[in-house]
């Protein structure tokens, strides 16, 4: 009888920590929506934001900054309010850099096309990592070592042709995919699953939902953008 109070009093906490991640994740989409949408509903800002890629820089170095406050300093990550402020912080930097990348692009209507191929992308992923019986978090590893080769990769991707580039994008696309279906177990957690993620990690497992989304986001519109030209 205690062994089963024990497992629904787990089963609650669980809940709770899902309940509480996809309602942060979910405003740190919000946010970066209406940022995406500010360029396209005013072409002065565009043009401004354009005119200045020196901020889009500063953000992503600010991002890539707060991302490690919180993914490296465990106290940071745990600590109310701290957590919240840093974590704002960085959906604003990142939220701006989607938004920059959008305006790049010039085309409205590609821009809702990507929004709607990822989101339904995220759910039926998410639908698959709930209700599949392969563990993916025992494939975190690899997708970490995948992962840094595609990082080391794109910092050539300036120097790659149109084809080169879609394909790179291609790539971006599943990659996320499978870190999206891995995150995703890791945030749902279960007995049938190698790893999870803690109680008190609602912060990180927001973040990296988040990223994992915007990065799908981001090469899906830059696919778009490259079958169009």
């Amino acid at each position: 009888m205690v062994d089963d109070d024990d497992d629904c009093e787990d089963i609650r906490d669980r809940l709770g920590l899902v309940r509480k991640i996809y309602g942060i994740m979910s405003t740190q989409l919000l946010i970066t929506a209406l940022m995406t949408l500010l360029p396209y509903m005013n072409e002065g800002i565009r043009q401004a934001m354009l005119g200045s890629p020196g901020l889009v820089m500063i953000t992503a170095i600010g991002g890539l900054v707060l991302s490690y406050c919180i993914f490296c300093v465990e106290s940071l990550a745990k600590t109310v309010p701290t957590n919240y402020i840093l974590m704002f912080a960085f959906t604003v930097c990142e939220a701006y850099t989607v938004s920059f990348i959008a305006a790049t692009v010039g085309d409205g209507l590609l821009v809702i096309q990507a929004a709607f191929l990822t989101a339904g992308l995220v759910v039926g992923l998410t639908l698959y990592a709930m209700t599949t019986k392969t563990d993916f978090t025992v494939f975190g590893a690899l997708l970490w070592g995948v992962g840094t080769l595609f990082l080391l990769f794109s910092l050539f991707s300036v120097f790659f042709g149109p084809t080169m580039r879609l394909i790179y994008c291609v790539l971006g696309v599943l990659l996320f995919s499978f870190y999206l279906i891995y995150d995703t177990q890791l945030i749902i957690g279960g007995e049938d699953h190698y790893a999870k993620i803690g109680n008190d990690d609602y912060i990180l497992g927001a973040i990296i939902l988040y990223l994992d989304i915007i990065n799908l986001f981001i090469y899906i519109l830059q696919i778009l953008s490259s079958s169009k030209d």
